[in-house]
């Protein structure tokens, strides 16, 4: 029965999470492997209710990959063969155009409010649940994503 749970929660989030992590690692490797041991984390500490799976899912592979920057005290420099890893996943992910060029213009902002915003409309976390995830006050939450749609905005603004 936990194997069946499992099973659906993994096809249920995993590209989610893939994506949210690829954000920072910027290597596929990298964010599989860290998707791939939050995952067993995550449904090995919840309890049978798998109500707020997605956010404990998040808050987990989000500090296993800051557990694994803080390990090697800073990341090597991208390479150009996984420079493209967040544009690869989110053009597997997102088919709308319209959709994947918004995406493309929220990886221009600075890292708070990409992930911020990426948290709120692509994986549909409320502003408590991002607040839990980023380490932050709902009243800070509301603020960044106010500054990042003004920033977003300005920028789509200058690419139309």
């Amino acid at each position: 029965m936990k194997d069946d749970a499992f099973e659906k929660l993994f096809k249920t989030y995993y590209n989610e999470a893939l994506l949210y992590i690829c954000s920072f690692t910027h290597d596929k490797s990298q964010a599989e492997d860290i998707v791939a041991e939050g995952f067993f984390r995550a449904f090995k500490s919840i309890d049978d209710e798998h109500e707020g799976f997605k956010y404990w899912l998040f808050k987990v592979c989000r500090n296993l990959y800051f557990d694994a920057y803080r390990k090697q005290k800073q990341l090597s420099p991208m390479s150009d063969e996984f420079a493209s890893c967040e544009e690869e996943l989110a053009d597997k992910v997102i088919q709308d155009e319209q959709y994947r060029a918004l995406y493309k213009a929220i990886s221009l902002l600075k890292d708070n409010y990409r992930e911020a915003l990426k948290l709120y409309y692509f994986s549909g976390l409320s502003v408590k649940d991002i607040a839990g995830v980023m380490n932050m006050s709902t009243e800070n939450v509301k603020i960044t994503l106010f500054r990042a749609r003004n920033k977003l905005k300005c920028i789509l603004e200058d690419k139309i």
